[in-house]
């Protein structure tokens, strides 16, 4: 599965479920996910993000770990090194945890990550607060990401639709039997 279009068809609902009820941008996450993955290629510990295995707990990363080789550049050396990412129990919880990192780190809120109001404000952002994402613009032109945006936005929509129903039959239920 090594194809963009078939990463995205296989993980683009998740990431869009991902984030609702937050300020990111599906279509960033993709990029990221794609560019950290090789669009799948390289899923180690189910780990959609490259995130080490640092920090605290969460809700979906419980400590699990798994050592790997890459490329990084470590106090400004470039080299290959054997380092430990997040290991998951499934992709899902990656792509869940990931945005449960990002909301939890400050130096996202303080890089303005929260505040971007498109995607390329927010891959700009992340990048200031020292998120690799330069090439995540290309991606998201070339394979039409923002589709993810307007899923997000559609789905958020009726989310409040179905909620203003089912207020309108509480009340209307609380209406005639207590009046």
């Amino acid at each position: 599965m090594f194809l963009p279009g078939d990463f995205f068809k296989k993980y683009g609902a998740a990431l869009v479920e991902a984030t609702q009820g937050t300020p990111l941008f599906p279509s960033i996450k993709a990029a990221q996910a794609a560019l950290e993955t090789g669009y799948g290629k390289s899923t180690i510990g189910n780990n959609l993000f490259g995130i080490k295995a640092a920090g605290a707990h969460s809700p979906y990363w419980q400590g699990k770990a798994q050592a790997a080789k890459t490329t990084e550049v470590l106090n400004g050396k470039a080299g290959t090194y054997n380092l430990e990412f997040r290991a998951y129990n499934s992709t899902a919880d990656s792509i869940k945890d990931h945005s449960y990192f990002l909301l939890q780190n400050p130096r996202y809120k303080k890089a303005g990550v929260f505040t971007a109001t498109t995607p390329e404000q927010q891959a700009r952002a992340l990048q200031a607060a020292g998120y690799a994402t330069d090439p995540a613009y290309d991606i998201i032109t070339k394979y039409g990401l923002k589709s993810l945006d307007k899923k997000k936005s559609s789905s958020m929509q009726i989310e409040i639709a179905i909620a203003a129903v089912l207020l309108a039959i509480a009340g209307y239920f609380l209406y005639k039997n207590f009046r």
